[in-house]
């Protein structure tokens, strides 16, 4: 029954925070880090052991397979669209992958950051299913690597689309690409709240593009900066 309950309430929980998020409209608002705040307050209180919170909301974790196939479909069906994007998409996606991989880790050097932090914080861009067969691959530590990789898809969707904005940046394709690429299946979910069936599209390509190019990049990059 408590696990029927943490299914139940994992799933009142976001309706509230996308009512929430409704009603107020600003970055922090973002559904996903308020149901995500919301339930690491009842697990650290006690009320549901994490064991028990896994075990009810495993539905929902399954519930991810669909999601996924369901994006291959809007991605067919904006096949023509894809194609005109191909070389801005595969640029965006190189670069920020790129940066990602070299750029988080040595800033988090920089501020004096251990190895493991720092393997951990260059495999922040990349879904977690990835990340975590990445992080076992790579010598990294994938029990912080995945919260490193929650945090950071809820911060791409909730502050990426003002910051882009601010930059000057309108296009929704060009959302898309940036949320994709950096904040994956989060950013896509937030890309995929407008509406705009192209730009999920290429966010959605750009997430699995950015999987791919980490995996293949990453052993090369953590040699590059001594963490091999």
């Amino acid at each position: 029954m408590i696990a029927l309950a943490a299914l139940l309430g994992t799933v009142a929980a976001y309706l509230l925070a996308v009512r929430i998020d409704l009603a107020v409209r600003r970055p922090w608002t973002n559904p996903v880090g308020l149901s995500v705040l919301a339930w690491v307050g009842v697990v650290a209180a006690g009320v549901v052991s994490l064991d028990v919170y896994q075990q009810g909301t495993r539905p929902l974790v399954w519930a991810l397979r669909p999601a996924v196939v369901a994006l291959g479909w809007v991605m067919y069906r904006q096949r023509a669209a894809l194609a005109r994007w191909g070389l801005p998409l595969v640029a965006g996606v190189g670069a920020g992958s790129v940066v990602s991989l070299l750029a988080t880790p040595l800033l988090a050097r920089a501020l004096g950051a251990d190895a493991v932090l720092q393997r951990a914080l260059a495999l922040k861009s990349v879904t977690s299913a990835v990340g975590v067969d990445l992080a076992g691959r790579l010598g990294a530590d994938a029990a912080l690597a995945v919260p490193f990789i929650i945090v950071t898809g809820i911060l791409g969707a909730a502050f990426g689309p003002p910051l882009l904005r601010l930059l000057g940046v309108r296009r929704p394709e060009t959302l898309g690409v940036a949320l994709g690429t950096n904040s994956h299946g989060i950013g896509t979910a937030a890309v995929a709240a407008t509406g705009h069936e192209r730009a999920v599209a290429l966010s959605g390509l750009a997430m699995g593009l950015a999987a791919v190019g980490t995996a293949l990049l990453a052993p090369w990059a953590f040699a590059l900066l001594g963490l091999g």
